[in-house]
């Protein structure tokens, strides 16, 4: 898997971060939204499903992002938009659990192109992603 920087993981979406310093997510042309996720909070509830769970509340350092990803939250749990993966796979996941700041956590970034998410769950703070892998496509012939 080749190195991406951040912001390289966006753009392979054709998303655009609003600050690299902050933001954890983007929308991209398509009309999905892309966000960048903890490798260390997911599970597999089924053999089908990576499902991601964290809560806005735990980014206590970080308000202008947790503020823009509530908002793209929100139009994932409104409008029913697709949701595509960059994946942050921190050094020090004790760290990041304690709430240190993730600027100051070493991490390697990669994308998940294959995959994409649904908003299942989300009361304004908690929130769940399941992740599946998107149908492949089918070659139609004509009659």
């Amino acid at each position: 898997m080749p190195k991406l920087s951040f912001s390289e993981c966006f753009k392979k979406y054709g998303a655009r971060l609003a600050n690299p310093m902050w933001a954890v997510s983007a929308l991209a042309v398509d009309g999905s939204i892309v966000i960048s996720c903890w490798s260390s909070y997911f599970s597999r509830p089924d053999a089908k499903t990576l499902r991601y769970t964290d809560t806005l509340s735990r980014w206590e350092g970080n308000a202008a992002g947790s503020n823009l990803l509530r908002e793209h939250l929100q139009l994932a749990q409104n409008g029913q938009r697709p949701i595509r993966l960059v994946v942050a796979t921190a050094q020090n996941t004790l760290a990041l659990d304690q709430g240190w700041d993730a600027s100051k956590i070493e991490k390697t970034f990669h994308i998940k192109p294959e995959l994409v998410g649904r908003l299942a769950e989300f009361d304004g703070d908690a929130f769940a992603i399941d992740f599946t892998a998107l149908a492949p496509a089918r070659d139609v012939a004509p009659k």
